[in-house]
């Protein structure tokens, strides 16, 4: 089976025969609980494509208790525990079908509370129902809203600064995404607690 995680491959065929609709809530009941086992969350399934060769889409993410992202080992196990799953219960998707499962990706769209909760710590950009944009550090999510402290540019040339923190409830949200970094979190704090102690150190010897 084509197993990617954020990544696009190829996808191999599978050898069976496919109806014009996908019983998609059948498919869910034989996979979800393979997900599970292998300590995963079953994010998403859809079934697209033309009847002839139908794409079966299988997103699969980690809990909320464990941090960081999928590996590609994972992502392959999780795949090949499926494909045998569905080669073993043909009628469960009948036709010639493509199996394709990933991870949501580096810049996953933030739509339910759990996946609030499984960026805390990352930055995001949210768009309000006002039409304002918020780019900032996604600190603390619940099942109704989350706080972010804001990005605030600067002059050019300058890093950017933390602004106050904001509780933002989710029924305000047009839109969220996390966002890529090439600079780590903590990167950013050593960066701001340096310039502090150079800040202080001046003033010592002005002193």
């Amino acid at each position: 089976m084509a197993a990617r995680s954020g990544q696009k491959h190829a996808p191999v065929p599978r050898r069976n025969a496919q109806p014009a609709a996908a019983d998609v809530e059948r498919v869910e009941a034989l996979l979800a609980p393979l997900v599970a086992d292998a300590g995963l969350h079953l994010e998403q399934i859809r079934v697209h494509g033309p009847a002839t060769l139908r794409t079966l889409s299988v997103v699969v993410d980690l809990p909320e208790d464990r941090s960081g992202s999928l590996s590609l080992d994972e992502v392959a196990e999780v795949s090949r525990r499926l494909s045998d799953a569905l080669d073993e219960q043909p009628d469960t998707l009948p036709g010639p079908v493509n199996l394709e499962v990933s991870s949501p990706g580096a810049e996953r769209k933030l739509t339910e509370p759990r996946h609030w909760r499984r960026s805390v710590g990352r930055l995001v950009s949210v768009v309000t129902t006002s039409g304002s944009t918020v780019v900032g550090r996604l600190t603390a999510a619940d099942e109704t809203e989350a706080t972010l402290v804001p990005r605030l540019e600067g002059a050019k040339g300058t890093k950017p600064k933390d602004g106050d923190p904001v509780r933002m409830a989710y029924a305000t949200v047009t839109s969220a995404r996390v966002q890529v970094e090439f600079t780590a979190p903590e990167d950013e704090d050593r960066d701001q607690h340096d310039d502090t102690d150079q800040h202080d150190s001046a003033e010592d010897e002005e002193a």
